[in-house]
């Protein structure tokens, strides 16, 4: 996705805070300087921050990042994640920091299929996708073969779906137009996965497959995992897959 002219930065120099703004009309927040650490490091909650008639609040920069991230500034957004959590230690407990955090990893999902696109093939982004709904399909030709890609990200701190949840994901995934899934995995448990995958294979169900993300820094790309997929849906339907473990 496009850039745009704000971007947050941490780390050691002059301090110094500027409000910006960038082309689409929200406020980009820059902060340079080594004083947020020392008051992050004293290991008191910061909710607000001011140099000279600027101040900045928690609040702000939380808004700051959920609006870079539904604007597919993903690497801005992470970095204002990285400034509010050394700010405010107790942030990685917000679940509205958690929100966000989920949607920088959809977003890093949404750019690695795009990268594992081949020539001829399409891929349909669903943003707005429900649960058992993929964040995007590639569809291949010459069949027009359908292959969805959820990104697999807890939506709680614990890494697990409840029961009921997993089976309402099942339901509709089994629903959808796609013949087979791939589960891009952030943070859900094995188990969780194995559980969402024996669901949609079950009695003939759609093949899955995995990959795991350990960082977000170097992401593995997606082609791979993909070409399985196709290989499986063209190739003997009865064929199952041994689920790799983390």
């Amino acid at each position: 996705m496009a850039g745009a002219a704000g971007s947050v930065l941490a780390g050691a120099g002059a301090t110094a805070v500027f409000l910006t703004k960038n082309q689409a009309g929200s406020a980009t927040l820059i902060v340079t300087g080594g004083l947020f650490l020392l008051m992050a490091l004293s290991g008191r909650t910061i909710e607000s921050v001011r140099v000279g008639d600027w101040e900045v609040t928690m609040s702000a920069l939380r808004k700051q990042a959920a609006e870079q991230a539904r604007s597919g500034l993903t690497e801005q957004a992470q970095a204002t994640l990285n400034v509010l959590k050394k700010l405010n230690p107790a942030a990685e407990r917000d679940p509205e920091v958690h929100a966000v955090e989920i949607s920088v990893f959809e977003n890093h999902v949404l750019n690695a299929v795009d990268a594992a696109r081949l020539e001829g093939e399409q891929v349909v982004r669903h943003l707005n996708a429900g649960l058992g709904e993929p964040l995007a399909v590639l569809v291949a030709p010459p069949d027009g073969v359908r292959v969805g890609v959820f990104a697999a990200y807890a939506l709680s701190e614990s890494g697990h779906i409840e029961a009921a949840s997993s089976d309402s994901f099942v339901r509709r995934a089994r629903e959808m137009d796609c013949a087979a899934y791939l589960f891009v995995n952030g943070t859900l448990h094995q188990e969780d996965l194995d559980r969402l995958a024996d669901g949609i294979q079950e009695n003939g169900g759609r093949p899955v497959d995995f990959e795991t993300w350990e960082s977000l820094t170097r992401p593995a790309p997606l082609r791979p995992a993909l070409d399985r997929l196709l290989a499986r849906v063209r190739g003997p339907q009865d064929e199952r897959m041994t689920i790799p473990s983390q």
